[in-house]
């Protein structure tokens, strides 16, 4: 029951009014102001068989900071009042209670730009958790769903690979996941809790740190790695740029980064260069302003023609600029990836 948000909001109401009761003010306002998450810690079949379960309170630094030399008191004194608030279970109890700090988690989610998207990854994760439950309680056949389930797990470990994120998750196969559970776990319940406690953290974690509020790569990256690195540089380099000579920098990067781009697309046979000069590798612009002539070519592309040529000017006109704020940067970057999103999407790469 201690695992049903409904029954554990009771409990802590109970254990909330007792503080109050007793005068507790300050254990009143740490419980009343922490993010509270209870997980079964233990199991005991002697005399019919008891479940023992941990609640964690997740303070914010300030808070951990001003209390840490009493929690050990504290988290006693908690104790207490959740033994008394779960008397009337008869198999579960609450065993220790745990104050832990929290921070909040920064994310440089740039780096799965063009893989997936913060979302996206979230759902994934929650389709292998909640088909390991299923699979592994009586629902869906491994051999019904491991395939989906190879795939999407593949999926999900390289995008937490590129966040410099631990896959909790070690089970690439189902039929591996069969072994660990039909082993260790005789009961469904244990089966649950386990891989709750496996993605739990995860998720949260994931879902509560934001996205920046950057412009986004929209198109597949897939084949275009070394413009994938850029984005990812440029990214880090204007998040962290505080003085002109590092504004320049994110200016320099926009600009290789859309001579990349124009190496990456442009054909010297099929895209003939507009004022007949010899073109060097370096000259983005003749490059591809003659592949947006050819790709783009037909009055009914005017207007693209036009909106192309106007972004690739004032790309190029930012990433030259020899004095740099951290508006220019800013400008810069929002023009090169609006470039690479509209010649990617040209390419077919949606």
């Amino acid at each position: 029951m201690l695992e049903k948000q409904e029954e554990f909001r009771k409990i802590v109401y109970t254990v909330s009014e007792l503080l109050k009761a007793d005068g507790e003010t300050e254990l009143s306002d740490i419980l009343n102001t922490s993010e509270l998450n209870i997980e079964e810690t233990g199991y005991d079949n002697w005399n019919g068989g008891i479940y023992f379960f941990t609640v964690y309170l997740s303070v914010d630094i300030e808070t951990f900071v001003k209390v840490r030399d009493r929690i050990e008191k504290i988290e006693a004194d908690l104790l207490a009042r959740f033994e008394i608030g779960t008397r009337h279970l008869d198999s579960e109890t609450v065993s220790s209670i745990r104050i832990v700090p929290k921070a909040q988690p920064k994310i440089d989610w740039t780096k799965i730009s063009g893989l997936t998207t913060k979302d996206h990854l979230i759902k994934e994760i929650e389709f292998l958790k909640n088909t390991m439950i299923s699979v592994s309680t009586g629902g869906q056949r491994i051999q019904e769903i491991n395939d989906e389930y190879k795939a999407i797990f593949n999926s999900v470990n390289k995008a937490l690979q590129r966040l410099n994120f631990q896959n909790p998750n070690q089970f690439k196969d189902l039929w591996d996941w069969y072994g660990k559970w039909s082993s260790d776990f005789a009961t469904y319940r244990e089966r649950r809790a386990y891989i709750r406690e496996i993605y739990n953290s995860l998720i949260q974690t994931l879902q509560e740190t934001e996205e920046s509020e950057t412009i986004s790569v929209t198109i597949d990256l897939r084949g275009w790695e070394r413009i994938e690195r850029s984005i990812n540089e440029i990214r880090t380099r204007q998040s962290e740029a505080s003085k002109e000579e590092q504004f320049q920098v994110v200016g320099l990067l926009c600009r290789e980064t859309i001579i990349t781009l124009a190496q990456s697309v442009f054909d010297e046979e099929n895209h003939p260069i507009l004022d007949d000069v010899k073109v060097s590798k370096t000259d983005a612009k003749r490059m591809l302003e003659a592949y947006i002539a050819v790709e783009l070519s037909g009055s009914s592309n005017k207007k693209l023609r036009q909106f192309a040529r106007s972004t690739l000017d004032l790309a190029n006109e930012l990433t030259h600029k020899r004095t740099a704020t951290k508006k220019d940067a800013s400008l810069s970057s929002i023009a090169t990836l609006s470039l690479i999103n509209f010649i990617g999407t040209i390419e077919g790469r949606i």
